[in-house]
């Protein structure tokens, strides 16, 4: 593929340009192709580099080559059409790296699963500069994710905080995965109220690391593994194993050594979980814990 303006400047403090962008998603489009193909792709585009105010786009770009770049609509309550991207193949990756993507996020469904996830995800979002307490708060979960049976998978986000994942069995729906990364989050908030929190409005959180479950439903999104982040030093959201949560910052894999990395071996190929054998287990501990999960509505929140 031939690179559009390769030499203009994405990255303004590090001087990374467009044409390194495209080469690192050349070099790690294998590896993200499992995590975007089949599903609807929301996209962070900075035309002009990240000094310039950037923009995410849901509907796929008009140009896009329908033999390259697949589509999924979607009627929208307030009425009309979105119409998402979705990528099949490592060229459609780079397509739009070519187009000045930056960040490409994808939700937890597949098209042919939209009601029933396919990954299971909790998003800890910490204060800024707070590497320490998210860090804490990342091992904290986990081991309430461990008292279930859950598997994790963590990961960098290329931005404040780290991401768990939990490949699982699109046989539930979305309500159920949803409640079970609650649940879950609730009793890791119980057990260190101090550290973590499930409140959704950031003047409630104090210096505390927010939980966010909310990324289990269709078509809401979260950053796919690979990706770069719109900020200083080129970020990026990189799988790690357990014990590199302990050395390595939310932000600390950078562009120019992501690509190189291995891939830990308990990302390589998942076994899936099944959320539905320990859903009545979160139930019953989180009612034990004398939690009350109220309806949510994150518009009203």
């Amino acid at each position: 593929m031939e690179v559009s303006n390769a030499d203009r400047v994405v990255y303004p403090e590090d001087g990374f340009t467009k044409g390194d962008v495209v080469d690192h998603y050349r070099g790690v489009a294998a590896r993200m192709l499992p995590y975007v193909s089949g599903r609807a792709l929301t996209v962070e585009r900075f035309p002009k580099g990240i000094g310039e105010k950037g923009f995410m786009q849901k509907n796929i770009p008009q140009h896009a080559p329908p033999d390259l770049i697949g589509r999924h609509e979607v009627d929208r309550e307030e009425g009309g059409v979105t119409v998402y991207p979705v990528v099949d193949s490592e060229e459609g990756i780079l397509f739009f790296a070519n187009l000045g993507v930056i960040t490409f996020h994808a939700p937890p469904s597949t098209l042919d699963h939209m009601d029933h996830p396919d990954w299971l995800i909790w998003d800890l979002d910490p204060p800024e500069g707070e590497a320490d307490g998210v860090r804490r708060a990342a091992y904290a979960l986990r081991e309430v994710l461990d008292s279930f049976g859950i598997p994790t998978l963590p990961m960098t986000s290329g931005s404040k905080g780290y991401h768990l994942r939990t490949r699982i069995n699109p046989r539930v729906g979305a309500d159920v995965v949803s409640g079970v990364a609650r649940g879950t989050a609730a009793l890791a908030e119980a057990a260190h109220p101090d550290l973590m929190t499930l409140a959704f409005r950031k003047a409630d959180r104090g210096d505390r690391v927010f939980v966010d479950w909310l990324r289990n439903t269709p078509l809401s999104t979260s950053v796919v593994p690979w990706s770069l982040r719109a900020r200083a030093g080129a970020p990026v959201a990189t799988p790690l194993t357990w014990d590199e949560v302990a050395k390595i910052s939310p932000d600390g894999v950078h562009l120019p050594e992501a690509a190189n990395r291995a891939v830990p071996t308990a990302w390589e190929d998942p076994q899936s979980f099944d959320v539905a054998a320990v859903r009545d287990e979160v139930e019953k501990m989180v009612d034990e814990a004398g939690i009350e999960l109220e309806p949510f509505d994150r518009f009203r929140s």
